[in-house]
């Protein structure tokens, strides 16, 4: 009997969004845009308009989506807010350490 090796090499994904995502691609509706990305319905057409904001897909009609990989994108690179860290002071505790600057 002849022994055989069978070497198995994974599949190599598709670079891009496929291979963050292994599943069907998503279509998202406006709201559901706007839900995601915090923007309002005007803000996210604008930055369509604008070319800050990836295009929606037609369906029919008037109907458009946006695919759920580009909006995770242009999540993705938005930059982070910077953390401040504000000491808030109330203005009794303000008055107190001017009078005691005072004395």
């Amino acid at each position: 009997m002849q022994k055989t090796t069978c070497s198995t090499a994974p599949i190599a994904a598709a670079p891009g969004p496929a291979a963050v995502r292994p599943y069907r691609e998503r279509l998202l509706r406006i709201d559901d845009v706007c839900f995601v990305t915090g923007l309002g319905r005007s803000t996210v057409y604008a930055k369509v308009k604008g070319g800050d904001f990836p295009g929606p897909v037609h369906l029919h009609g008037t109907s458009v989506a946006w695919r759920e990989t580009e909006v995770d994108a242009w999540i993705a690179a938005r930059p982070a807010a910077p953390v401040c860290v504000a000491i808030r002071t109330s203005k009794r505790a303000a008055a107190n350490t001017q009078a005691g600057s005072r004395a």
